[in-house]
């Protein structure tokens, strides 16, 4: 009597990519990030206004600019995750490069408003090295410019990835990862911009 074997092929089984776990992961660790520096600036303003030593100012306007930038490059990374769902490839690949020049628009706004910042005087130190209101205002946009930057390497892999004709419906991981990155670095600008503005 022959005996036969049958060799089962490895499947992934995972109930959601690894990829997508671990944009999630780091998105939780950049919320704690964040949210140690509004609760530091919280707790430190008080008492640095009762000893005069924190400078009242306004935000420059390029700031604004750049959450008007972050919602409408919302709304076109979610017409890209659609069109891509849809295997509506070239309407994806136009609504992909449509987010990437948004997200280069942002970066752009967001070094001229350090540059009307430093025209300003409220450089990261400023003449009393103990001020440091300006400061604060420098670390919470540069940490999330970075993590701009990061969402715009990830757009340039996605639209690449695009044109090679790899996102579609039956590939759509890259997609969805670079599409709930981009619109976690757009919600966090929105809730930075206007914490900065109503608690500076």
């Amino acid at each position: 009597m022959k005996t036969t074997f049958k060799i089962k092929q490895p499947k992934d089984n995972y109930k959601i990519a690894p990829a997508k776990f671990n944009t999630w992961l780091f998105m939780i660790a950049s919320c704690m990030l964040f949210a140690a520096f509004v609760s530091a600036f919280i707790v430190h303003k008080p008492d640095a206004e009762a000893k005069s030593l924190w400078t009242q100012f306004e935000l420059p306007m390029y700031f604004t600019w750049s959450a008007i930038t972050a919602v409408v490059s919302s709304i076109t990374i979610f017409i890209a995750f659609r069109a891509a769902k849809q295997d509506e490839l070239q309407l994806n690949k136009i609504f992909i490069s449509a987010t990437l020049v948004l997200g280069i628009l942002f970066t752009v706004f967001q070094g001229l408003g350090w540059q009307t910042m430093v025209e300003q005087g409220l450089t990261f130190v400023n003449a009393r090295p103990e001020d440091i209101s300006a400061s604060y205002v420098w670390v919470i946009t540069f940490l999330h410019a970075l993590h701009v930057l990061g969402g715009i390497v990830l757009l340039t892999v996605t639209l690449v990835q695009a044109f090679q004709l790899k996102v579609h419906k039956k590939r759509m991981t890259l997609m969805a990862v670079t599409h709930t990155y981009w619109h976690f670095v757009g919600l966090l600008w929105i809730y930075l911009f206007l914490f900065l503005y109503f608690a500076r």
